[in-house]
């Protein structure tokens, strides 16, 4: 093995490289079901690496596996490692400065040869990622030079890191920060969408006042490209929160049942994940739900309890803020038709007509009245899953009832509007003190009896 570390930039030759060698380990090992990989950094495009080429060879007869090293050896490989434990074989070879090759050999599924594959594949899709592991290389080269083994001790925690966030891309962890992020993507497109709805009422205000045709004209122009551009908005608010919908569903089945979904069924799920996880959306089951009962029907029972007390509030308290807001609205209406009738110009009550069917406008596009109700009717459905929890917790947590109530729990919260903007970041603190007193009185009162 080459003892000193030299880490060049990204060469476009060394593609063709594992190509050319590629077909001599094919035509040499014809004997034999095998699968050819160029793995490592000379495999990614842009990424700097040592000018090595690494190859991993899967063989599907391991029955076959001497005869391939033995052909392997014609074309100039020695045998550096050979691990009976995975197992797995090592080989290199080193033609001249610029060319060098490491072949790697295992069977098609074992772990060793997938994470290699796996990591490739991250450098590949996460540019941010494939830069911080170049910055991280050049580091370790200056600090390694001439300790290979440094070298790569020094990138063995950045790699598995990264390789166990991909083992974990379904956990519960990753869900709930799915959740968070897909749900704050949706809150963000229903204030833009609040945004332009008072935009177009602005625009109708406007066209009352206005008389001139041109003028008229690139209104009604302005208010199309606000409707269209609304349209849009909201069936990406309607998509994210469907993604956020999926995940949670997926957490209390997981969490509550540790019941894991197929393969196929995770990667449908995945597949409606559009927005990334930042430091901000990072979620950690043990802080999302106080309950610690292992996986079971009374864990999931517990889990839905919390949530629901949880997104009761929220929807009470988005009522509430709706309710302040159209109060604030019928007091302006009415102080301003008040001055008009006192003042009895007939200006003054024209003008008036027109602000008040720019409001009406307003109101009716976002369907402010109903949103009220909506917010007050979920609080009432989630409230009622919430009362439910008791009578099923004395009857033993029964797998019927538990089942039930994840299934209504569900319903509920998918019917429900999604909640204020900036409602949750106010009031989390003083919900969590709430829930805090409730869960240590419910325990303490569960352990005297």
């Amino acid at each position: 093995m080459v003892n000193k570390v030299i880490i060049t930039e990204h060469d476009i030759s060394w593609g063709n490289q594992f190509l050319e060698e590629a077909e001599k380990i094919k035509n040499a090992v014809k004997f034999s079901t095998c699968y050819i990989d160029h793995v490592g950094s000379t495999s990614v495009n842009g990424l700097c690496g040592k000018p090595i080429i690494d190859i991993l060879i899967s063989i599907c007869e391991w029955g076959d596996v001497e005869k391939v090293v033995i052909a392997l050896k014609r074309l100039g490989y020695v045998v550096s490692e050979k691990c009976d434990d995975i197992p797995r074989y090592f080989l290199t070879k080193y033609n001249n400065d610029s060319k060098k090759y490491h072949v790697h050999i295992c069977e098609p599924h074992r772990q060793w040869g997938r994470d290699m594959l796996i990591f490739k594949n991250e450098l590949t899709v996460d540019d941010e990622f494939s830069k911080e592991y170049a910055i991280l290389k050049k580091n370790l080269a200056q600090t390694h030079e001439n300790d290979i083994v440094g070298y790569m001790n020094g990138k063995k925690d950045f790699i598995e890191n990264r390789l166990r966030e991909v083992g974990s891309e379904f956990g519960v962890n990753r869900l709930l920060s799915y959740q968070r992020a897909e749900s704050n993507k949706a809150e963000s497109l229903q204030i833009r969408m609040m945004a332009l709805q008072f935009l177009i009422s602005i625009l109708a205000a406007v066209s009352v006042y206005c008389s001139q045709n041109d003028v008229l004209f690139w209104l009604a122009i302005g208010g199309f490209i606000c409707m269209l551009i609304w349209f849009f908005l909201s069936q990406g608010q309607q998509r994210h929160r469907s993604a956020g919908d999926q995940a949670r569903r997926a957490v209390l089945l997981i969490s509550g049942l540790n019941a894991i979904p197929s393969a196929g069924q995770n990667l449908r799920i995945s597949d409606k994940f559009n927005v990334a996880i930042t430091k901000e959306t990072l979620r950690r089951e043990e802080d999302h739900f106080s309950t610690r009962e292992k996986p079971s029907y009374k864990r999931l029972v517990e889990m839905i309890e919390e949530s629901s007390y949880w997104t009761c509030y929220l929807q009470k308290t988005s009522a509430k803020v709706m309710w302040v807001l159209l109060s604030i609205l019928v007091i302006a209406i009415c102080l301003v038709t008040g001055a008009a009738i006192t003042s009895f110009n007939s200006n003054n009550l024209i003008s008036l007509s027109r602000v008040m069917i720019a409001l009406m406008i307003f109101v009716i596009s976002t369907d402010a009245l109903g949103l009220l109700l909506s917010y007050k009717n979920a609080a009432s459905s989630i409230g009622e899953i919430f009362s439910r929890v008791e009578s099923i917790s004395v009857k033993g947590y029964l797998e019927s009832d538990a089942l039930l109530l994840m299934l209504d729990y569900n319903s509920a919260i998918e019917k429900a509007p999604t909640t204020l903007p900036l409602v949750y970041k106010f009031i989390q603190k003083k919900l969590n003190k709430k829930w805090r007193v409730y869960s240590e009185e419910k325990l303490n009162r569960t352990q005297t009896t």
